[in-house]
């Protein structure tokens, strides 16, 4: 695995995905080779797990792998490092978040793609080989760093020194690819072009060419859109396309601000009332890669005008690069610019890249706060890790201290609960208390990312965009935005519209 390059990894995974494709076709018995697990490694002692050794899994919680008794009483003892539970201290937690695994499996078994390997895991990867559309440059919203590197920034990975380690970080390095690299144009891909699937399986934002493509306003859609079934119907998609695999972020940030942080709802714009929206995405990496996929917000929020600015070191980097390609789309202001066409509710959104510093701040001359048209109406982030970049806690701080409404994603229940719990710490000495405890609420998120992320030490239920957490919720804010119409006047707004002064 460590002899790797991107280009080596990408296109054996292609072959491999178009084989299996072509064996699932003939029906019968999947032949072993089409297994994609991952290589399981000892929690303990970090070291891979091979023949003659098998896997040895905890047998209250089945949450943590070992290659030996040994390992597995040591780890069940001793923490593995300073300020570290044991496993005796974790299992009954991770017996609690392992009931979660039948509802994220749920989710990714709803999708004809979607193959559990046999550790339970979902290659991301194979499934992308399926269409055609797995690789970096080249390959429109679906280009991407991957591979097993999928930040640009590296967090706190917990494997101290080891070779397991030291391998990783050396393959890492041949997966580099700049996130955003197409905003380096001077056009933004169309439906077509970025999605490079087949027309039937695309989730348009431009419905000039054909109505049928277009969603019905999202308010007059029973039930709402509420998770990856009702969107698909409200998108007129079959569960055959791959859109889940790219819109888990948009729709996560939708999820976040109107299901989380209750900050707004699609009923609460009018066509004479408009409702704006200011948010800031922190810690962007990958969402550079399919802006125009943001559209979506505009669709789902009838009347709204949105403001969405993203922060991070990637953004930085982004811009900077631009600098040296005159009039290309990273330099313009706004970056991205949509508005949802009359039918779907007219709502608009316009994407802004903050390039002043790597980070989000609230101090100095070029605040957050100020420089970007005032205070933004809530923070958000997908997939945080609040306590594994030190950069996250002046942003903690500052929601608290500011009363900004502030929510994120997480990949696993388990780490959602670790940043809630060291978030006292984090506005200890800030002038900022810390909220009940409760009031920190994690839930899953119907949104994820479809399938478990393959993690060769642990069975957790882990997945990209999995879990949601919210940071700072203004109670008292909460609802003044709303102006949710009740089903009686949604019926007499329908009628007005349909009267005829002939």
């Amino acid at each position: 695995m460590f002899n790797l390059n991107s280009e080596v990894y990408f296109g054996s995974l292609t072959q491999a995905a178009k084989d299996l494709s072509a064996a699932e076709n003939r029906g019968g018995p999947i032949p072993a080779k089409f297994d994609f697990s991952v290589q399981e490694v000892c929690a303990a002692c970090k070291q891979n797990i091979t023949p003659p050794k098998k896997i040895l899994r905890c047998a209250a919680c089945k949450a943590v792998i070992y290659c030996s008794k040994e390992c597995s009483a040591r780890d069940w003892k001793y923490p593995q490092g300073p300020n570290q539970s044991t496993h005796k201290q974790l299992c009954s937690d991770n017996k609690r978040h392992m009931e979660k695994l039948p509802q994220t499996q749920a989710i990714i078994k709803a999708f004809p793609w979607g193959r559990l390997e046999s550790d339970g895991s979902f290659s991301f990867d194979v499934a992308r080989g399926r269409f055609g559309v797995l690789g970096a440059s080249g390959y429109g919203y679906w280009s991407h760093r991957g591979g097993p590197n999928p930040h640009s920034e590296k967090g706190v990975a917990g494997l101290g020194n080891s070779p397991y380690a030291a391998e990783l970080l050396k393959m890492f390095k041949s997966f580099d690819y700049l996130d955003g690299k197409e905003l380096l144009g001077k056009r933004h891909l169309s439906d077509e072009e970025g999605w490079k699937l087949p027309p039937k399986f695309i989730p348009y934002r431009n419905f000039e060419e054909s109505s049928t493509t277009r969603p019905m306003l999202v308010t007059r859609f029973e039930g709402g859109v509420v998770d990856w079934d009702t969107w698909y119907k409200w998108r007129k998609l079959s569960k055959e396309s791959p859109a889940a695999l790219l819109m888990d972020y948009p729709l996560s940030v939708y999820q976040l601000i109107v299901n989380c942080l209750n900050l707004t709802s699609p009923k609460a714009g009018r066509p004479n009332d408009r409702v704006p929206l200011h948010l800031h995405l922190i810690g962007v990496e990958v969402e550079l890669n399919y802006l125009p996929l943001f559209s979506e917000l505009a669709l789902l929020l009838p009347y709204h005008d949105i403001k969405l600015v993203l922060f991070g070191a990637a953004v930085a980097r982004l811009v900077k690069e631009a600098t040296k390609s005159p009039g290309s789309l990273a330099t313009k202001l706004p970056t991205f610019t949509y508005q949802a066409p009359s039918e779907c509710g007219s709502g608009t959104i316009s994407i802004y890249l903050h390039s002043t510093s790597d980070n989000w701040s609230a101090a100095g001359p070029e605040s957050a706060l100020t420089a970007h048209g005032g205070r933004p109406d809530a923070l958000v982030a997908c997939n945080a890790g609040l306590a594994s970049y030190q950069e996250w806690f002046h942003v903690v701080q500052a929601a608290h201290i500011h009363r900004i409404p502030f929510a994120t994603t997480e990949y696993a229940e388990q780490s959602a609960e670790h940043q809630r719990a060291v978030i006292p710490s984090m506005l200890s000495g800030a002038g900022a208390q810390p909220r009940k405890m409760e009031e920190y609420e994690i839930r899953l998120n119907p949104f994820q990312k479809p399938g478990q992320r393959p993690i060769p030490m642990y069975r957790l239920p882990n997945v990209v965009n999995g879990f949601t957490l919210v940071v700072y919720k203004d109670e008292d804010s909460v609802g003044k935005r709303e102006k949710n119409m009740t089903d009686e006047a949604v019926e007499v707004e329908k009628k007005l519209g349909e009267i005829s002064l002939d």
